[in-house]
């Protein structure tokens, strides 16, 4: 049997063949024995198929410009922007670098020339005058050195004095962010720690050619060990502790000025710092339990002149990067919560449609709590998804969620969140809610109708007061969040039955944007039809016959635009021949279509004519026929809200005693939980016959 696993891809986008490969090449040693890389370079015309890789990588932000609008739209989940760093391995070559003296610092462009003197700032090197220079500069200075991360072509040609400290590599928490999406993490939980460390340990090798040089540059370098985020110990050829920085400090317990001079064997036995001293090896990657902390630790021996003139142990604790894992995943999570669509997703060309479309570009922007309603089916999360995309909070997260798809106490702990020991077995140090989530961004409420009455009076609490308190808490924590519901019921109807709060229903209905069924713009469906089969290389004009169009114009499409796609995939599955006729459309859409006559409906039933079945039974069993063409089964409270539509005057009690005693006759069956009812086969016999009788008496 072949082997059925697929290779995850990364396409990484640079610019320059050089960047391209030194990328590539870094990416490799990480991942190249389970991830495919692409390496691609945008002064290349890459052919289309590379965009089709698991992930796509950008080496800085500006390489955004360079891909089409269409590809950032498709693809915008999976387009990560690099962090960079400098490889520490060269910043030895900084060291001899004179002060006080004007100095290039040059790239590709101004931003990135900038950013690589933060950077270098940042690590201790802020004695250099370092000046951006980037092509189309207008005024370079007339200076004799220059720092260049691996553009030294770039550096004018009077510069006699040039510093290469190589092309910036992919930082730390980008590569995470790999092993994240690739769910990595946890099948190779050490993969990152040798390379967090591999760039101390060649820096650590650099300090054997200076410990002994001049006090000058002793201090820088011991400046630029102050900035790694790694504990560092080094001692003289004797044992003495000559550096020990601030992260050794804090790991070990120790005070700087007491442990200069002294024999490092002395101050921290169990380390073995000087081990190297007696070996003239180098041990490295090895864990230790120190004053309760997990540690990784190094020792490297430095030579001088093929002596060995020293020792430098590094370090860092497990937690660190436990830490910066969890921030990673909460990073990606949030992330997660994006919007994926824009009203350029949202097709069709009917003057309803088009009017809502209008007024929802115009409620974008206002900040203001928007309901959207409409059957199911008509597409109201991909409304909400444009709205968001078009709001101030475009950068935010965007958080959904389906009211009607969680129990009460779930629904309650997913809104507002929980503390540590509220419940049995749940999450240590508790969980935020998806308000919090939801922070600077938007919270889509889909089937806001839903929400039991308990969890009403909670809602809307947050939104008058822009606060939430997490189950089991006592505690109000801030929220910043625009909220978009959805519902496919009367909610003033429901309001005005007291079962929907009026207070939370005129709190949501601020703007409003109305879907229309497409039944109600028929003339948008053969446009749909055709975009819909284009996706699998066909098109209406050449696939359907003239009397399967006519059936599927005359069909009034319950399920909307989902029963419209679910149609398509089914006939594109099916229909081995180039052409669709009659015969080759569902079974149940053309039952639908040729016993449900625009004519018949409930209140042309006279119950009378068909007892034990009083008018309920009949109108369920009806309602439950017409959703059954498409996979669909009904709650009690759609059945409630679709018979009140047709005139039926009952209650929700009602309507259980009902299908008890559909049930017990054999005409419908009741699914376990929250999934509702659907109909028998006997169930249809029952009623082709009532709707044959009356087309016979019609």
């Amino acid at each position: 049997m072949l082997n059925s696993y697929k290779r995850k891809k990364i396409l990484l986008i640079t610019r320059g063949k050089k960047n391209s490969k030194i990328l590539t090449q870094q990416l490799e040693e990480l991942f190249g024995d389970q991830v495919d890389i692409i390496g691609h370079c945008v002064e290349e015309y890459g052919p289309p198929y590379l965009y089709d890789s698991d992930l796509i990588l950008l080496s800085t932000e500006s390489i955004l410009n360079y891909i089409p609008a269409d590809i950032k739209s498709k693809h915008k989940n999976k387009i990560v922007i690099a962090g960079r760093t400098i490889d520490f391995k060269n910043l030895y070559k900084l060291f001899t670098v004179p002060s006080n003296r004007k100095i290039m610092l040059v790239n590709d462009r101004k931003e990135t020339a900038e950013e690589v003197i933060s950077l270098l700032y940042n690590m201790g090197f802020n004695h250099l005058w370092l000046i951006p220079i980037y092509p189309d500069h207008p005024n370079p200075p007339r200076v004799d050195i220059a720092i260049t991360p691996g553009e030294s072509q770039l550096v004018p040609s009077y510069v006699s004095e040039i510093y290469d400290i190589g092309t910036r590599i992919i930082d730390l928490s980008t590569l995470m962010e790999i092993l994240f999406r690739f769910d990595l993490l946890d099948s190779k939980p050490n993969i990152l720690s040798a390379k967090y460390v591999s760039n101390i340990i060649d820096i650590s090798r650099k300090l054997s050619e200076s410990l002994n040089s001049n006090e000058k540059l002793n201090h820088l370098l011991e400046a630029i060990i102050q900035k790694i985020n790694n504990g560092v110990i080094a001692t003289d050829e004797s044992g003495k502790i000559a550096i020990c920085n601030r992260i050794a400090e804090e790991l070990f317990g120790l005070n700087k000025e007491y442990v200069i001079g002294r024999n490092a064997d002395d101050i921290v036995p169990n380390l073995e710092v000087n081990k190297p001293l007696l070996t003239g090896e180098s041990d490295e990657y090895i864990e230790k339990t120190i004053n309760n902390k997990h540690i990784l630790l190094n020792r490297i021996p430095l030579e001088i002149n093929n002596k060995i003139s020293g020792s430098v142990l590094t370090c860092y604790e497990f937690d660190e990067v436990e830490k910066l894992e969890k921030k990673l995943r909460r990073h990606v999570y949030f992330k997660g919560h994006v919007s994926k669509y824009t009203f350029e997703n949202i097709h069709g060309n009917s003057e309803k449609l088009q009017q809502q479309i209008k007024n929802a570009k115009k409620f974008a922007p206002l900040d203001t709590t928007v309901l959207i309603t409409g059957e199911t089916g008509t597409g109201k999360e991909l409304m909400a998804h444009a709205i968001h995309n078009s709001s101030l909070r475009s950068k935010g997260p965007f958080v959904a969620i389906n009211c009607a798809a969680l129990p009460r106490d779930l629904l309650e702990s997913e809104l507002f969140g929980f503390e540590e020991g509220t419940f049995t077995g749940a999450k240590k140090g508790g969980r935020a809610g998806l308000f919090e989530q939801a922070h600077q961004g938007t919270i889509f409420l889909d089937e806001i109708g839903e929400i039991p009455a308990e969890i009403q009076v909670k809602l809307l609490r947050v939104l008058e007061s822009k606060e939430v308190m997490r189950i089991g808490g006592d505690k109000l924590i801030a929220v910043d969040v625009r909220v978009i519901a959805a519902t496919n019921r009367d909610l003033k109807e429901m309001v005005l039955k007291h079962n929907f709060r009026e207070d939370l229903y005129y709190r949501l209905n601020v703007l409003k944007v109305y879907i229309p069924p497409l039944r109600d713009r028929k003339e948008d469906l053969l446009y749909l039809l055709d975009m819909m089969l284009k996706e699998y290389g066909k098109c209406v004009k050449g696939f359907l016959s003239d009397e399967a169009i006519q059936i599927l114009q005359n069909y009034k499409w319950p399920g909307n635009i989902r029963e419209l796609k679910n149609v398509v995939e089914f006939l594109v599955a099916t229909v081995d021949e180039d052409r669709v006729c009659k015969n080759d459309l569902p079974q149940d859409l053309l039952d639908v279509t040729s016993s449900f006559q625009d004519g018949f409906t409930i209140s042309t039933i006279d119950a009378r004519e068909y007892k034990p079945y009083i008018k309920e039974d009949l109108a369920i069993l009806k309602l439950l026929t017409y959703f059954a063409q498409n996979g669909q089964s009904l709650g009690r409270r759609r059945l409630l809200e679709l018979m009140e539509k047709d005139g039926v005057d009952t209650t929700e009690d009602k309507i259980r005693t009902r299908l008890k005693v559909l049930e017990n006759n054999g005409l419908i069956k009741i699914l376990k939980g929250r999934a509702g009812s659907t109909i028998t086969e006997k169930g249809k016999t029952l009623i082709n016959t009532i709707t044959h009788n009356i087309n016979t008496t019609n």
